[in-house]
């Protein structure tokens, strides 16, 4: 009666290592269909599926640990980013329409200081033109008397010349 007592014992933790064995290696590649009998291919293949969860998990965990490492780093970028982000939405766009208000007032006053040199140009000509008009009247009458100066004595040169009978031209 041991001897049975000794078998069920065995079969029922041989069952629950073979469920075991079984559930882990349910979501492994199962590529490789080895028979039933083949114990040691079978042992082979489960050994090799935990060796891929392993290495698995040893990633995940590098993973997971080079963020850990990062993290103050990557939290402090982007809260930089976020504050960039809240000054230029924000600040950004007062500056922005100070610049404007500002150029807007500089071509104003451009533009005042331009009509106000326009105002001067017409009074400094309406001021001159009977100054100018003077002038060139009396540019006129000493251009005309030149002029009559010049024909006289080119008149006289020329009576002369005839007269005396030399030709000096």
């Amino acid at each position: 009666m041991k001897f049975h007592t000794y078998l069920l014992a065995l079969s029922v933790a041989g069952a629950t290592v073979a469920g075991s064995v079984g559930a882990m290696a349910a979501d492994c590649n199962n590529s490789q269909n080895t028979p039933k009998w083949d114990v040691l291919g079978r042992v082979a293949q489960q050994s090799d599926c935990a060796d891929n969860r392993l290495q698995s998990y040893r990633n995940k965990l590098s993973q997971r640990e080079q963020a850990l490492k990062n993290g103050p780093q990557n939290l402090k970028q982007d809260y930089d980013n976020k504050m960039n982000s809240l000054h230029d939405s924000t600040v950004g766009r007062w500056d922005s329409a100070r610049d404007a208000e500002k150029q807007k007032l500089t071509d104003e006053r451009d533009r005042v200081d331009q009509k106000i040199q326009n105002g001067r140009d017409r009074l400094d000509a309406i001021r001159n033109t009977p100054k100018n008009r003077l002038d060139s009247l009396r540019n006129a009458g000493s251009e005309e008397r030149q002029r009559w100066d010049n024909l006289k004595s080119q008149t006289g040169s020329d009576v002369s010349n005839f007269l005396g009978g030399s030709n000096s031209q």
